[in-house]
């Protein structure tokens, strides 16, 4: 039987059974619940269900309304817009070598708009990707990126209920006490994903503050997101400036909002079907080396000169989904040719970047691990380890790495999306590869 719901002040969501750990919300639990309310009991007395469970969140009402891109209204009615890259470059993007089984083949892609811009009155809440001006709702997403997937647009904490471009958003209650002339936002519903933070939320902000546009004003960040987070931004940041964490829920406004777009379409919480393809994900090249090579200088003035050209192994904890079955075996081989095996989870993020840019050789599952790989130095070789699902890996190819992927079979029933398989990797394979790679 499972254990009783418990409500109270304690819950970062007025419930524990949708709390992910101290002050931050189950997104993608909450996601369920109101997909569940509706088909069960449809919008209006669905909500009511929702209002009573998630009392932190403090609805006042459900609010039917068209979801806008925010290109398109920055590009009409923003108060700074300023266009860097141009949408609909095509780009191709070759596939790593692969040991094993996998399904890669090259990526095919057009860039989309990267710009800087500041909206007037703008307002923004926490844990939530949209932003809201001028009576409008605004998602980071252009031309048919919304519908040429399955994207669950309720995974975001603003929306109760999607249908096409039409979502039934979440009015709060829940205001930030302070209102800012100047703000620019990093608030978003992934930002408790390392990888997600690494990949889509630091990268925009050292694209756009490498264009000198920003202002130095407030950065509101997520509250409660991991320490590492927030110790990589303050490594990003071209000069001090003032960091503000916004609870969950919390809606802030500012004067002048400004706003940056992923390099890459990030989806919300996007359904691996047929309908789905890397391509519609992938950064181009031309695009993200610069801004990858910046991240690197930027780390470089922080941590000072490389010192060590040690191999490393990057490995995952047990409790993971997308498990290495044979870890312990993978390991103890890896070890056997003189790498240190490190759980980066456990350490200050400058010390995991400090491992990753002084590695001579890195051995890594694929997982949330292997987005220090942007921190790379340019003599760093990289294998990664990973399912015969082996096409999204391409996305780690920019034509500036030296990079292998080593597969194996999955192993076990599949326990979540199909990205997350269990598999486990050949030992002799493995330790035939080290032997000559890293020797």
């Amino acid at each position: 039987m499972s254990a009783p719901l418990r409500f109270g002040e304690g819950s970062a969501t007025g419930c524990d059974r949708f709390d992910y750990a101290p002050g931050q919300p189950n997104l993608y639990l909450m996601m369920r619940f109101k997909q569940d309310l509706v088909a069960e009991h449809g919008l209006t007395a669905g909500a009511e269900i929702y209002r009573a469970t998630l009392s932190k969140q403090t609805v006042s009402e459900i609010v039917e309304r068209d979801l806008e891109g925010l290109y398109d209204y920055c590009r009409r009615f923003a108060v700074v817009f300023e266009e860097i890259t141009p949408a609909g470059i095509p780009f191709r993007v070759e596939p790593p070598p692969v040991i094993g089984p996998g399904n890669h083949r090259p990526i095919e892609g057009e860039t989309r708009a990267f710009y800087v811009a500041a909206v007037a009155d703008g307002r923004a809440r926490g844990r939530s990707s949209l932003i809201e001006a001028g009576g409008r709702i605004l998602a980071d997403v252009q031309g048919d990126e919304l519908e040429r997937i399955d994207d669950e647009v309720e995974f975001d904490s603003a929306v109760f209920h999607r249908q096409d471009r039409r979502v039934w958003s979440i009015r709060s209650d829940l205001r930030y006490p302070r209102a800012f002339k100047e703000a620019v936002s990093l608030l978003g519903c992934r930002t408790d994903f390392f990888g997600d933070w690494i990949c889509e939320t630091i990268t925009k902000y050292v694209a756009a503050s490498r264009t000198g546009l920003l202002p130095p004003a407030p950065i509101l960040i997520d509250a409660s997101m991991p320490a590492s987070h927030r110790q990589a931004l303050e490594m990003m940041l071209p000069q001090p400036v003032e960091i503000v964490e916004i609870p969950a829920f919390a809606i802030v406004e500012a004067e002048r909002l400004w706003v940056i777009p992923s390099i890459a379409h990030t989806p919300f919480h996007q359904v691996l079907n047929a309908r789905f393809k890397w391509d519609y994900a992938t950064t181009a090249p031309a695009a993200f080396v610069p801004v990858r090579r910046e991240m690197l200088r930027r780390a470089d003035r922080a941590l000072g000169p490389v010192i060590l050209r040690r191999k490393l192994f990057l490995a995952r904890h047990a409790f993971r989904h997308r498990k290495l079955v044979n870890k312990d075996e993978i390991e103890a081989i890896a070890a056997g040719h003189g790498f240190a095996i490190v759980y980066p989870e456990d350490l200050a993020f400058a010390d995991q970047v400090r491992l990753f840019r002084d590695a001579s050789h890195v051995v890594a599952p694929e997982g949330s691990a292997m987005y220090l790989y942007f921190f790379r130095s340019d003599f760093t070789r990289i294998c990664v380890l990973n399912h015969p699902l082996t096409d999204g890996l391409v996305a780690y190819e920019d034509g500036d790495v030296d990079l292998t992927v080593i597969s194996g079979p999955q192993v076990g029933p599949l326990k979540g999306r199909s990205q997350d398989m269990d598999y486990e990797i050949d030992p002799r394979v493995f330790d035939r590869f080290l032997a000559e790679w890293a020797s």
